[in-house]
């Protein structure tokens, strides 16, 4: 969803922040390990609803083919019966 790509933005904006705030070695910069940490424990949270989003999306999508022909169906029958009237006057409702 759209909150969840702007986490990850904001979660990436905040990792080039970091890094290029950080000075020397970056392994030795706490608050940068702790950024990186909470980075990726987000992101995989994020990746898992996302990945739920996409089965529950794929679900929906074959559900409604499912559905098609019976609305082409239904849609050819009611022009149908509307198109009586115009053949005999006797049809009309």
């Amino acid at each position: 969803s759209a909150q969840n790509k702007k986490q990850l933005k904001d979660i990436e904006d905040r990792i080039l922040e970091t890094l290029s705030s950080s000075q020397g070695n970056i392994l030795e910069d706490e608050m940068a390990i702790q950024v990186l940490d909470e980075a990726k424990v987000l992101s995989n949270e994020i990746g898992a609803k996302q990945r739920v989003a996409e089965e529950t999306s794929r679900k929906i999508n074959e559900t409604r083919a499912g559905y098609q022909p019976i609305a082409k169906h239904s849609s050819v029958l009611f022009f149908v019966i509307a198109d009586l009237a115009n053949i005999d006057p006797m049809y009309q409702y």
